[in-house]
């Protein structure tokens, strides 16, 4: 047997074999087969793997380039891993008290949370996005079909306890809460809790209610209830604040609502409540505000860099606050007289001079113990509540529901509401960071949709990221490995 140089027998392996054809160098597979005729093993020759020179050594043939490509193919799989990673290092609380109220649910829950936030998926597509991501190699075989997630809320829906018992993990006797309503549109006409009302738009449709609460410290939603939709607010106030064990509460109106039976009834049921009134309300004292010298207010708080003068004085058994805004004065007098001059036909002096003392205010009624800062503060609060009404209604599009049952119902609500505080702790760690300049949270969670896993002969590898996404994580201090 002729001897092989070392340059070229140093590329040879297991079950390969080393070949001399016309002065060239090739590399081949072998393996053996046992012959029953001769009673031993033959030696096969397999395919090409490659040539060997002296001066390139082993260089891989063509065909067995696009034989290791079609291996790989054949074993890889992408799936997102950006979020789901996120949600185990910054969202753990959320697992940790899903575990804890929900043992035989929480898998599913999270799943269902994860995909109403990422993709605002209506059941019958959950069980597509968690096949395409990590989770589903998280936790494996969950039984996702749009008719066995129905069957699911169903029963996760009969358990009331359990979900207000979880919202309580987010509110103690520190927090200051708002509560407020708003309404949401039914598709279902099995459910008694949906009727026929005059929406908050104006307009008649079948409709049911949502009351809640909304945490201003936490700037977290941290309590629901689904009501019938002619309920009116101030009944279901009373059972929330029961059912929620919330102390605390303030109800913060809006102008439309003030009436003296509303207040009747809001003093009857013992509930704390700010209500705004329209500047022509006859409560309303201006005599301070028609006088120049500020030595008849009270005094003077700044809120977002302007000053603010107010006073107070008693209406009944309620206490009616003025506040002066001299900025916003100024400019509700220049746009009213510019008016004049672009809308002869709606506006004149006169008007002006009947108005002039009512620019720049506000005035509130209500029932608190709370300074006039601390009354303004929280009813200007009212705003982070509505733009938290607009994310559930708009953004993660909870705005209307196709349950046929309330228990079902009951438990999408549930999961819409885990999927906002998800949204809010996103937003939070922005500000934190001041970056809400650039990215909103939806933004954010493109930027972690985008990190993925890959699959490779049954081994899992973080794939490349893009510069950019590298870059936000670092200025958000998060590490995704």
């Amino acid at each position: 047997m002729a001897k092989h140089p070392q340059w070229a027998t140093k590329h040879k392996r297991k079950r390969t074999e080393l070949r001399l054809i016309n002065g060239r160098y090739y590399l081949y597979e072998v393996s053996s087969k046992w012959d029953p005729d001769k009673k031993r093993s033959k030696k096969i020759t397999g395919k090409l793997l490659g040539r060997i020179t002296k001066e390139d050594g082993f260089i891989e043939s063509e065909k067995a380039k696009l034989r290791k490509q079609s291996l790989i193919v054949s074993n890889l799989s992408v799936k997102e891993y950006g979020i789901t990673a996120f949600i185990d290092n910054h969202l753990s609380r959320y697992k940790d008290l899903l575990e804890k109220y929900f043992p035989e649910q929480w898998k599913i829950i999270l799943v269902l949370t994860y995909g109403r936030l990422i993709y605002q998926s209506p059941l019958k597509r959950i069980a597509f996005h968690y096949t395409h991501s990590y989770l589903s190699e998280q936790y494996k075989g969950l039984s996702l079909s749009a008719k066995s997630l129905s069957v699911f809320l169903r029963e996760l829906g009969t358990d009331r306890k359990a979900i207000t018992d979880f919202f309580k993990e987010f509110t103690n006797g520190k927090n200051n809460i708002i509560f407020d309503g708003t309404d949401l549109i039914s598709y279902s006409r099995k459910m008694e809790i949906t009727k026929l009302s005059k929406s908050k738009k104006g307009n008649f449709q079948n409709l049911i209610n949502l009351i809640f609460a909304f945490s201003v410290d936490l700037q977290l939603p941290v309590y629901y209830r689904i009501v019938a939709g002619n309920i009116k607010d101030i009944k279901a106030f009373k059972l929330s604040l029961t059912e929620s064990q919330i102390s605390n509460a303030v109800i913060i109106a809006d102008k439309g609502f003030y009436s003296q039976k509303n207040i009747e009834e809001l003093n009857g049921e013992k509930l704390k409540y700010i209500i705004p009134l329209k500047r022509n309300n006859k409560l309303i004292k201006y005599n301070k505000v028609k006088t120049t010298n500020k030595k008849s207010y009270e005094g003077f708080f700044k809120y977002q860099g302007r000053i603010i003068w107010f006073y107070t004085h008693p209406a009944g058994r309620e206490t009616i606050n003025v506040y002066l805004d001299e900025e916003l004065k100024t400019k509700e007098t220049k746009d009213y007289l510019n008016r004049i001059e672009t809308l002869p036909d709606n506006y004149n002096i006169n008007t002006f001079y009947n108005k002039q003392n009512t620019f720049g205010t506000i005035a509130f009624i209500h029932n608190t113990d709370k300074t006039p800062e601390e009354t303004y503060v929280d009813y200007k609060s009212r705003g982070q509540v509505e733009t938290m009404i607009d994310t559930l209604k708009n953004i993660i599009d909870a705005d209307k529901s196709y349950m046929q049952d309330e228990q079902a119902l009951e438990a999408w609500t549930f999961i819409n509401y885990i999927a906002l505080h998800w949204y809010y702790r996103i937003y939070q760690l922005l500000v934190k960071n001041e970056l809400t300049n650039k990215y909103s949270p939806m933004d954010f969670l493109l930027f972690l949709k985008e990190i993925r896993k890959v699959k490779i002969n049954d081994k899992w590898y973080l794939a490349e990221t893009i510069t950019k996404t590298k870059d936000l994580l670092e200025r958000l201090k998060i590490h995704i490995t």
